[in-house]
């Protein structure tokens, strides 16, 4: 059985010919037709949406980001929110005595981002990769939280508001019955702060 409340994550196995795939959904093949190019190897995550005559679609695709698995985000990410870390000399500090490579490269991407005046923060939930970033000025704060069972949502904290965007109308509709903040669909909701292959040097 299908759990068709929320966005389905699925990996895209093989391309079979022009526009057919077999995808991995839920530890079954599935073979279906896509006219937005996949990537094999890649995992998105989508809706879906079953009409009548049993016939099943998938909508609202999206590629899903490649994450890191840091548990020690959620301590960093409390520091921040309760004013009582020093982020930037933190990172600096944590990159000097870092023997760990993949450490290493998740601690420079954040170090990059504070460069941006953007915390970007890796961190684990319910044993999922998820990442943290937060951007603020003057008048709105803005924080990009990537979810494996939401996918991305956008929140912008204003003087007198508070907005939640998300690419599913699925995710919308769930989230507005358990928030008191009104949530809206947005399509390409960008992270606040990608590492790119312009900042890809070894240490």
């Amino acid at each position: 059985m299908i759990n068709a409340t929320l966005p389905l994550q699925m990996k895209v196995l093989e391309k079979s010919s022009l526009w057919h795939y077999t995808l991995q959904l839920n530890h079954k093949k599935v073979r279906t037709k896509s006219m937005v190019e996949l990537e094999v190897g890649a995992q998105y995550l989508a809706e879906l949406y079953t009409y009548k005559g049993g016939v099943v679609h998938f909508k609202h695709l999206v590629k899903c980001p490649k994450l890191h698995f840091f548990e020690e985000g959620l301590a960093l990410i409390v520091g921040i929110l309760e004013e009582n870390l020093d982020f930037k000399n933190t990172i600096i500090s944590e990159l000097i005595k870092c023997t760990n490579q993949e450490k290493y490269q998740i601690f420079k991407e954040m170090l990059f981002a504070s460069f941006e005046n953007i915390y970007h923060i890796p961190f684990v939930f319910e044993n999922k990769a998820c990442v943290f970033q937060m951007k603020k000025n003057e008048q709105v704060l803005e924080l990009y939280l990537y979810f494996s069972v939401f996918g991305a949502l956008k929140i912008l904290y204003e003087t007198n508001s508070v907005s939640v965007f998300s690419p599913f109308p699925k995710v919308c509709h769930f989230l507005s019955k358990h928030l008191q903040y009104k949530v809206l669909q947005q399509d390409n909701i960008k992270p606040l702060f990608e590492f790119g292959a312009l900042f890809d040097f070894k240490g």
